[in-house]
């Protein structure tokens, strides 16, 4: 493995984040990062480990991991895998998602404990009330939830196949009232999205993330007004995304260059797009792994207020910590896993 060194580092970083993370990336700190990295490097394959992270973690992580990629993305990459250990940096739920995957064949450690504040906008009280009002209804929760939740959905989506999942719903139990969860920008943007012959039957709960909710519609026109030729990509969970997309589809919107994507469809997009510039609606550390992975493109953040505090409690020294320590490893209660396996295997089903 090559060495890593401080000037490769510091340059990257700088380069590619030090707008987005302003007086992070000093001299001295990124040789903090190096001393960390290094022995991170040492530890990884002694303790048989894979370590991977989300696309909204800090870039010394990002750089740290195997892969870097979405929640179910990622679940799905240690899934494919045969260590025996997965130190996950994300949020709580993503770690969940990974232990109900890859079961006992691999112990899943985080760095820290992150919460999320869509998760914690889930009331387990209102889907029971739902559930007894309509008893033959079906839960469709975003793959972005707890392993509860999930033990009591019909079918796990994604943003990537949100629309396609509702459209499945919808077609094998006719008439029966949808319950979507939680985030409601996401529903709305899915259900535009989707061709379901009925779109009042689909009820959406009222639960966001605070992070993508503060992405309305006034951040998008200044970041428009100052990036005039950029495309726009917008994640699906951003306030501004289902009124955008309703403007977008009139043909009355400022924004007939905006795409409502996943992460990963950002990624696959930017790619192939023969813009040169971009302002992406979602977290800031998303727009460090389009620098780094398109080089040879333009990419602004939709805000500079993009980042989620939640994701940004892993640090590579707490990483470093839990590989020296076992610090933090996550379990799953092995019923509420297999609930929350079979909506995600119904999930995987669906073409």
């Amino acid at each position: 493995m090559e060495k890593l060194r401080f000037e490769d580092w510091y340059d990257e970083f700088n380069r590619h984040a030090g707008d987005l993370y302003p007086g992070r990336y000093t001299r001295e700190f990124v040789d903090e990062l190096i001393a960390a990295g290094r022995k991170v490097r040492d530890l990884v394959p002694r303790k048989r480990s894979l370590v991977v992270a989300h696309n909204y973690q800090f870039p010394e992580l990002q750089e740290s991991a195997a892969q870097v990629g979405d929640s179910l993305g990622l679940s799905r990459y240690v899934a494919a895998q045969d260590s025996p250990r997965v130190d996950f940096c994300g949020v709580w739920f993503m770690g969940e998602t990974a232990k109900t995957i890859v079961g006992d064949r691999a112990k899943v450690y985080m760095p820290d404990r992150p919460g999320c504040s869509l998760v914690e906008s889930i009331d387990y009280a209102k889907i029971v009330h739902w559930k007894r009002r309509n008893p033959d209804g079906i839960v469709i929760s975003y793959v972005n939830t707890d392993a509860g939740t999930k033990a009591v959905s019909d079918y796990i989506c994604t943003s990537r196949n949100a629309a396609k999942v509702l459209d499945h719903a919808a077609r094998r139990n006719p008439g029966k009232r949808i319950l979507f969860l939680p985030d409601k920008f996401l529903g709305s943007v899915s259900i535009a999205q989707s061709s379901v012959a009925d779109p009042t039957l689909i009820d959406l709960y009222d639960g966001c993330c605070h992070v993508h909710a503060k992405i309305g519609e006034t951040a998008l026109e200044e970041a428009f007004d100052r990036r005039p030729d950029a495309e726009l990509l917008i994640h699906p969970e951003c306030g501004c995304a289902a009124h955008c997309m309703s403007k977008v589809m009139q043909g009355n919107s400022p924004y007939q260059r905006a795409f409502f994507l996943s992460t990963e469809g950002m990624i696959r997009h930017a790619q192939a797009s023969p813009a040169k510039e971009f302002i992406v609606g979602t977290e800031l550390g998303m727009v460090y792994r389009l620098r780094r992975e398109i080089p040879g493109k333009t990419f602004h953040p939709v805000s500079a207020e993009a980042t989620c505090e939640y994701m940004k409690m892993n640090t590579l020294g707490k990483l470093l910590a839990s590989l020296e320590n076992d610090e933090i490893e996550v379990t799953v209660d092995p019923e509420i896993a297999g609930k929350a396996q079979l909506a995600i295997d119904r999930m995987l089903t669906i073409q």
